[in-house]
């Protein structure tokens, strides 16, 4: 069985790697291809090995290793231990639907559409599933109208603060993307879980920002009003209380 679960935990990275390797430049799914010189890769060379692209040489990213690598731990992890909120099976789909959120934020900073339907669409499932659809629908409302506000005095941060002090900006403190994945997980988290989901993440990203902050200074490369993603500080917020929900009980009393 244990071979079962690293076999499901890499083929969900290796499904994650995929679709963040490809959605972003090709806007849908098609034959794997090398994200340097764009040409197709066979799926053994893609998958397995060399991994390395036979007409540009240039090897596949260590983010792909790196993915594999970590969806086989927590495979592993949720086999150990399954999440009482979702079980194993349910908790493998959450599990790549935000690492794909993660990876394609980090890189290039968008949260696209079909993840975000698809999203939608689990996050219903999910919620009607755990919370009944009241509070389902309320949760979803409820994370997208917070994170709307949000999105609307982080544009206005950027248009009279950070513009003037910075000549030709033009990044965003926060997507709409962010606005809609707020709601996917009020979906899932339902109400009131919305709140405490969206309350740590913000506490995560402070704490982050604090630490780039400071390790940017120390190396001579700070510079003001850098943006950083804020999708995976969400995921973040969202996921521990799926997986630790247990954990957040017991220590706040129920």
């Amino acid at each position: 069985m244990i071979i079962v679960v690293i076999l499901l935990g890499w083929l969900s990275g290796a499904l994650i790697n995929y679709i963040s390797d490809v959605l972003p430049k090709k806007r849908r799914l098609v034959h794997p291809f090398c994200t340097s010189c764009e040409k197709p890769q066979s799926i053994l060379n893609y998958l397995f090995w060399p991994r390395r692209c036979p007409h540009c040489s240039h090897w596949r990213t260590r983010r792909s290793w790196i993915v594999e690598i970590l969806t086989i731990l927590i495979a592993l992890c949720l086999w150990a231990q399954p999440s009482l909120v979702l079980g194993f099976w349910l908790s493998l789909v959450v599990m790549i639907y935000f690492g794909i959120v993660v990876i394609i934020d980090l890189e290039h900073h968008l949260i696209m559409h079909p993840v975000s339907i698809f999203g939608s669409i689990l996050g219903l499932v999910i919620g009607i599933q755990l919370h009944g659809l009241l509070l389902t629908l309320l949760g979803g409302l409820a994370g997208f109208c917070a994170m709307l506000v949000l999105y609307f005095l982080g544009a206005l941060f950027a248009r009279f603060i950070v513009r003037r002090s910075r000549e030709g900006f033009s990044d965003e403190a926060l997507g709409f993307g962010d606005v809609i994945l707020g709601g996917i997980l009020g979906l899932i988290l339902g109400w009131p879980a919305i709140m405490g989901g969206l309350f740590l993440s913000i506490m995560l990203a402070g704490a982050i920002s604090v630490i780039y902050l400071i390790l940017t200074v120390l190396a001579r490369k700070y510079r003001a009003f850098t943006f950083i993603p804020y999708g995976p500080f969400m995921i973040a917020g969202a996921a521990a209380l799926i997986f630790f929900n247990s954990y957040f009980v017991s220590a706040f009393g129920g």
